[in-house]
């Protein structure tokens, strides 16, 4: 009989020995690690053209080459909302040759959301801005009690994502259906542990 107890009793410490912790830090590292939702947390951006090489006038060109080359959606979007005015300088009298088009700041405008682009030679203008469009939080809802058992663990989580200023006047970003429905719900994380951290394996829309 005394055995047999020593028995239980050394199995019950096993056991426990074999059950790692589970904290909210671990959940938080294990999620942000993830890497779909490592770049919905990354800031959503867009670019604005700053100067091109054509007529300011293209952009409403029914062309959408040549309106692109000309500035974008976004110059028509800043300038209705009185952050961009819309200047041709150096205009040449010759109308066959290029016209050279800048955006300038209006007083409206807020001038620290907009970062010089780094490379314009990947894009049909002469400079360009970027701008940060939204930012997505994360949040721990909580563990469910005994939810961790052993090497397998799970996690209740909401993702939520807020557009900028400039954000909502460009109307971006876009979400596509998936997309919408990861930030309208509390998703349920399964984690494991392996090489001496916790990772998130699959996520779904909790029950």
């Amino acid at each position: 009989m005394a055995m047999r107890f020593a028995g239980v009793v050394l199995m019950s410490v096993l056991a426990a020995g074999c059950r790692h912790s589970f904290t909210r830090e671990d959940a938080l590292a294990a999620i942000e690690r993830h890497e779909t939702i490592h770049g919905l947390l990354e800031p959503s951006t867009a670019m604005v053209a700053h100067e091109t090489v054509v007529d300011c006038r293209a952009i409403y060109s029914t062309d959408p080459s040549e309106a692109e080359a000309a500035g974008d959606s976004a110059w028509i979007l800043l300038s209705s909302a009185a952050w961009l005015d819309l200047a041709d300088v150096d205009a040449p009298s010759d109308r066959r040759q290029k016209k050279h088009c800048r955006a300038v700041f209006t007083p409206k405008a807020d001038k620290t959301v907009f970062k010089d682009g780094p490379d314009a030679s990947k894009t049909p203008w002469t400079s360009y801005w970027i701008v940060e469009t939204a930012h997505t939080k994360l949040e721990l809802v909580g563990i469910p009690e005994d939810s961790a058992t052993g090497d397998s663990a799970v996690a209740h989580f909401e993702l939520t994502q807020d557009r900028t200023a400039i954000g909502e006047i460009l109307h971006q970003p876009k979400w596509s259906e998936a997309d919408g429905r990861l930030f309208s719900t509390t998703l349920s994380g399964h984690f494991r542990r392996a090489d001496g951290g916790w990772r998130l394996e699959s996520f779904e829309e909790a029950k």
